[in-house]
């Protein structure tokens, strides 16, 4: 759902790709407009193809609350495509692509009173992640030397290792060197990501190291650890109304990628 933050509902081509570049630019980092709607015969829709290339998240979108007042047709799109090639979320790069085709798009109103869009159906749609691994290695190391040294560590050297385990399988090694004042230790994280055929999604992490300075380090990560070893996602349970996850699949190369199709 993106909410509009006014009253009136757009009723041109011109006025949707202004609402939306609006609405848009409130989540996201990035000069000039990011929208464009072709359109022969309004309110029917060629493409919407949002830009968001180079764009800089500062965090990662807040679900909105639902629609209070009872939804309507608006619009009916051809296509609708994302664009998100270099983008960083919290200092993460990745790169982003979306494609949906056969878009029904409906109108409402949040408790405000104000205009709301939501994407009603798809008939066939396509997602795809990206990150490149050694990006994904600068961006650990990154945050991890950010977190480290809140406790007076310093990380001197962070490795990152990946392999695939199948189609919805990957497991990862972050190898991390130490030091604390003249002391020294390494620290071996372990990480598996598993996807069922059901589409839900479990994570297992572990720490492990030796000394004052690993066991200190583990022992602030082991909480957290702790909290998403016992969680599970399901991609199939994302309220996207009409609109479900039919696969999803993890693969490891010089990046790591999710892709997913989708549809009503």
């Amino acid at each position: 759902m993106i909410p509009f933050f006014r009253k009136d509902f757009p009723s041109s081509k011109n006025e949707l790709a202004q609402a939306l570049d609006e609405a848009l630019h409130r989540l996201v980092h990035k000069d000039g407009s990011m929208v464009n709607v072709r359109s022969r015969v309004f309110p029917y829709l060629d493409e919407i193809a949002i830009n968001f290339d180079g764009a800089r998240f500062d965090s990662l979108p807040s679900m909105p609350a639902p629609a209070v007042e009872p939804i309507k047709p608006a619009f009916e799109a051809a296509a609708l495509t994302l664009s998100a090639q270099k983008i960083s979320i919290r200092g993460v790069p990745l790169d982003l692509r979306m494609e949906a085709r056969d878009v029904v798009l409906h109108k409402g109103a949040d408790a405000n009173g104000e205009a709301v869009l939501l994407v009603q159906e798809v008939g066939d749609g396509r997602l795809r992640v990206s990150v490149n691994r050694l990006e994904l290695e600068k961006a650990i190391a990154q945050i991890g030397a950010h977190e480290a040294g809140r406790r007076g560590i310093a990380l001197e050297e962070v490795r990152l290792a990946m392999r695939a385990r199948g189609p919805r399988s990957l497991a990862a090694d972050v190898r991390v060197q130490a030091r604390k004042f003249l002391l020294r230790a390494k620290i071996d994280v372990c990480a598996q990501i598993d996807i069922d055929e059901n589409l839900v999604m479990k994570i297992f992490l572990k720490c492990k190291s030796e000394g004052a300075i690993g066991s200190l380090a583990c022992s602030a990560l082991d909480p957290i650890f702790g909290r998403l070893n016992n969680k599970s996602f399901s991609f199939a349970s994302l309220p996207l109304g009409k609109i479900q996850f039919r696969d999803v699949r993890l693969a490891v190369a010089d990046t790591v990628e999710l892709s997913a199709d989708f549809g009503s």
